[in-house]
């Protein structure tokens, strides 16, 4: 079973096991890193041609700012985060969370250039 982070209670619903806490629980979200990860997962998305959630939902965003992982063990322990995901964007994730800016990762797609005169 898993047990919430911040008082050790017995988690059964899905989105507090995503979060890792209860919902009655005070979030440690850190609101930098979380909007810094949105813009990466819009980046990363509109360059697959892809809606955001398909790279990560909003509750696994959330999860991701509030308990930081440090190494790709805490990313798997996140649920929506597999073997495929840890592949696909963990070294990116990581770099987010140690503080990279999102240009550094994925840069900003330049617009596209009109045709007219």
């Amino acid at each position: 079973m898993l047990s919430c982070r911040v008082c050790g209670a017995t988690l059964l619903a899905g989105a507090d096991r995503k979060l890792g806490r209860c919902a009655a629980c005070p979030s440690t979200l850190d609101e930098d890193l979380y909007a810094r990860l949105t813009e990466w997962r819009t980046r990363v998305a509109g360059a697959q041609k892809v809606p955001a959630y398909v790279v990560f939902t909003d509750a696994t965003l959330v999860a991701l700012a509030e308990r930081q992982p440090t190494g790709p063990e805490d990313l798997v322990a996140i649920a929506g985060i597999g073997p495929r995901k840890l592949s696909l964007y963990g070294e990116a994730v990581l770099a987010l969370v140690r503080g990279s800016s999102v240009d550094d990762l994925v840069p900003e797609e330049p617009p596209e250039k009109s045709s007219v005169k």
